[in-house]
């Protein structure tokens, strides 16, 4: 009796401990499955050659950087748009550069190096500038790649009490007339002479 009921007893956990084992091994073929799954890549991807820049204000620089398409047909640098944020207007400008010139990148293929877009600043920003610029891709298809800061820095112009040469050119231009009318009539003060109107 007690023999029979310990058999019971332990075919009864038995299946239950294969149950579970078989519920373990299920699962775990299913992570692994799902990690072994490849990832799919974007259909377009935009790597910048530089990460961050730093100029002085006034200056400008060049963003390049590399397309990677895999989009399933080539496609023209005129193909692609640029969306541009992040950047403190007016004081910088952000202009796209790219699609000029114009450049195929066939399918499964990397670019080559290419202007991306121009930075420019304002000469007289009085305070450093440090921002995160956000750059956009997307291309005819509506595809978009996925998004790439460049950290930019600019340093603010050097506080200085004299004039710039062309301003102080200017303003010596400017007073040259009123100049010369003084002397004109600090040497006549009287008017013209009678000989000179009895002249006319």
């Amino acid at each position: 009796m007690l023999a029979t009921a310990w058999f019971q007893r332990s075919r009864h956990n038995g299946a239950r401990l294969f149950a579970r084992g078989v519920l373990l091994a299920a699962a775990a073929a299913g992570l692994l499955g799902l990690s072994a799954a490849p990832a799919a890549a974007a259909p377009i991807t935009l790597t910048t050659t530089q990460t961050s820049v730093v100029l002085d204000a006034g200056d400008s620089v060049v963003i390049t950087g590399q397309i990677t398409n895999i989009s399933g047909g080539p496609l023209l640098t005129t193909d692609f748009f640029l969306s541009l944020s992040g950047y403190p207007f007016p004081f910088v400008d952000v202009t796209p550069l790219l699609g000029d010139p114009e450049v195929v990148i066939p399918d499964r293929t990397i670019s080559p190096v290419l202007d991306l877009l121009m930075i420019a600043t304002l000469p007289d920003i009085l305070a450093d500038l440090n921002f995160d610029l956000s750059i956009l891709l997307s291309d005819i298809n509506g595809n978009f790649a996925e998004e790439v800061l460049v950290g930019v820095t600019v340093r603010a112009a050097a506080a200085s009490g004299v004039p710039e040469p062309g301003t102080l050119a200017l303003a010596l231009v400017a007073l040259v007339p009123l100049v010369a009318r003084r002397v004109h009539r600090r040497a006549d003060p009287a008017g013209p002479s009678p000989a000179l109107l009895a002249g006319t």
